[in-house]
């Protein structure tokens, strides 16, 4: 395997043990020993949930301004009326699909940060 050793920091591989040269992190982790594989499993599962809520949180800030700036523009009631369900349900479904798309789009602009672990814990 070229490059054993990784950075837990940066996700950085290098070929000597100790500090990382991308990151200057001091401590670098041999990726051949299945427990730090499962470590950076961790770390990089642990990093995509939060990145996940803040990615939540944006979708739905967004799906509620594009909502809300909606009912502003004139004739927008009136278009409304042509599909609306009872207590503005349609409101809601519109402002989650806005949110689900800006997730999903959010998503896909984020990448792992060990991107050469594989779900079965061994190094592609």
């Amino acid at each position: 395997m070229t490059d054993p050793w990784v950075c837990l920091d940066c996700g950085a591989r290098q070929a000597n043990q100790g500090q990382c040269a991308a990151c200057k992190h001091d401590d670098t982790l041999d990726l051949r020993d299945e427990k730090v594989r499962e470590l950076m499993r961790d770390v990089d599962q642990r990093l995509a949930d939060r990145r996940d809520g803040r990615f939540r949180f944006i979708g739905v800030a967004v799906g509620m301004v594009v909502v809300f700036a909606l009912w502003l523009v004139p004739g927008y009631w009136t278009f409304r009326s042509v599909y609306a369900i009872p207590l503005l349900i349609d409101q809601w479904i519109i402002m989650a699909l806005i949110g689900f798309g800006v997730v999903k789009l959010l998503g896909k602009l984020v990448k792992p940060r060990f991107p050469y672990l594989k779900s079965d814990l061994t190094v592609g």
